[in-house]
């Protein structure tokens, strides 16, 4: 990553949760700028229920343990993976990268899933790297907020 920006190690995030036809729930990372793009495909496409969107902010385990005192009391804090798929497509000669969020316990299932993915020819380790970085997000209560959080253009 670019050393460019002081906010490099940082990414804000909606933390939402996701419920299936069977009522069963999980949490989801979201960057905050690709929400609403997922939320609609999430329920239109995959017929999933998106509640109890909160924003929330990602931080590199690095960044978060030199102010954990800080970030400790702004808010609920949780131990967050960042996720990064690394691919390069020799036949189209382009790479791309992918970049997912999950709890740190559930990282694992969520590399395995994001492999499943992966086109054979490109789950070679010259082909596919996956990073795995270990973070924290802090999600803010705003029990008194009159509207949803603001995550892109209404309309």
């Amino acid at each position: 990553m670019s050393a460019v920006s002081p906010f490099h190690e940082n990414q804000k995030l909606v933390r939402c949760q996701v419920a299936n036809r069977y009522h069963e729930t999980s949490t989801r990372f979201i960057e905050i700028n690709a929400f609403k793009l997922w939320e609609h495909l999430m329920t239109t496409k995959h017929g999933l229920k998106v509640g109890e969107p909160h924003l929330c902010l990602w931080i590199s385990g690095d960044e978060y343990a030199r102010s954990a005192e800080v970030f400790d009391r702004a808010g609920e804090v949780e131990a967050v993976n960042r996720i990064v798929v690394d691919l390069f497509d020799a036949e189209y000669g382009f790479s791309q990268t992918i970049t997912r969020y999950a709890r740190a316990v559930e990282s694992d299932q969520v590399v395995e899933i994001l492999r499943s993915h992966i086109p054979s020819e490109l789950s070679t380790p010259d082909a596919c790297q996956i990073e795995v970085i270990g973070g924290h997000v802090v999600q803010q209560w705003h029990p008194n907020a009159s509207r949803n959080i603001l995550t892109g253009l209404e309309g």
